[in-house]
This record gives structure tokens, sequence and C-alpha cells, in this order.
């Protein structure tokens, strides 16, 4: 079982999940430019960054990731990953850290997103109290699926960055070329396969 798998079995997803979310994403479409914006104004405030929105370039781009991440949350498949769903969000989470964007401004977009939806929600289903708790379990099983998902694509940015950073000063330091390191590293790897990682 691999580890996308082993999360979603976590989430325990009920039979009418998908249903539901595809409820709530329909309605979402209607508002998701303001809830994007709201989403950015708040972002911005955290961080301090109220000089960034007189960068049009960064504001659209900021508006753009946070479109993909509120939209993508309640699209897609949960029981199976064949419409690359693991991929994608990971990916996402790697371009959401590329801008600077923390595990804590997830954590707050998830919390406005969430209130923001139910309230959506609540005027839809206002008098079906059974039906808008069902879609709101429904919402926080798949933010916390989600969340699994954009993290790990953050945390894959933020590795790949730090084996970066340790290579440079490793070839400052011993004065190896890129290329010798390559051939070195290849050769250990080889020989890894070769003897067994176990004896490696």
């Amino acid at each position: 079982m691999g580890w996308d798998d082993k999360i979603r079995s976590c989430v325990k997803w009920r039979e009418g999940d998908q249903t539901r979310l595809a409820e709530l994403r329909a309605w979402l479409d209607a508002e998701r430019e303001l809830i994007v914006r709201d989403l950015a104004e708040s972002l911005m405030a955290l961080n301090g960054a109220q000089r960034l929105t007189s960068n049009a370039r960064f504001v659209r781009l900021l508006h753009d990731l946070l479109d993909e991440w509120l939209t993508g949350v309640t699209a897609g498949t949960f029981d199976d990953d064949e419409d690359g769903r693991v991929e994608r969000r990971r990916a996402l989470g790697q371009k959401l850290a590329d801008v600077n964007l923390t595990f804590e401004d997830l954590v707050l977009m998830e919390g406005i997103a969430q209130e923001r939806l139910f309230a959506l929600a609540q005027t839809q289903l206002g008098d079906e109290p059974q039906r808008l708790a069902l879609m709101m379990q429904a919402l926080s099983k798949a933010m916390t699926y989600d969340r699994a998902l954009v993290h790990a694509g953050c945390l894959d940015l933020h590795d790949s960055e730090l084996e970066e950073a340790l290579l440079d000063r490793f070839l400052t330091v011993t004065g190896f070329s890129p290329s010798l390191y390559e051939s070195l590293a290849e050769a250990w790897r080889w020989n890894r396969k070769r003897i067994g990682p176990e004896q490696g």
C-alpha cells in the first residue's frame, strides 16, 4: 500500500461524500472569485506583504494558485487516484512553497475557506440540517486528505532546496566538480544495488 493509499484509508470516506462535494463545488463556482480575493488579502495581512499588492504579476500568480487550491479541495476523486490527483496536489504544494507560503498559511487558508463554504452551504441547505452536517463532514475529510498531499508537496520543494544547498556546500569544501560528484554517486548507487542495501 502506497503512502497516498494509507492517507486515503485514514480519512474514512462515506458513501455519498463524493456527491456532496460535487454539489458544494457547483455552489462554490458563483462565489469563487470573492473567496479567493479574501484568502489573498488575509495571507498578505498575515505575512505583512501588503506592499506586494502593487505588483500585479505577483497578485495574479497568488490568485491563480489560491483558485487552484480552493477548487481542487472539492474536485476530483477521493477513493482512488485514477485522475492523477496525488501528483497534481503535490505539485501545487511545491508551487505554493515557491511563493513562500508556509504550513501556517495553509491552515489559515483552510479555516477561511471552510467558514465561507459553510455559509454557502447553509444558504442552500438551511432547512435540511442533516444534509448540511453530512456535507460539512465530507468537506472536512476532503480538506484533511488534501492538506496531507499539498503539505507533502511543500516538503518536497524544501527537501530539494536543502539537498541542493548541501551539495553546493559539499562541492565547495571538497573542490569536487559536479561531474565527478555525479560519477561517484552513480558508482555508489550501482555498488549498493549489487551487494544489497542491508550490506551497503
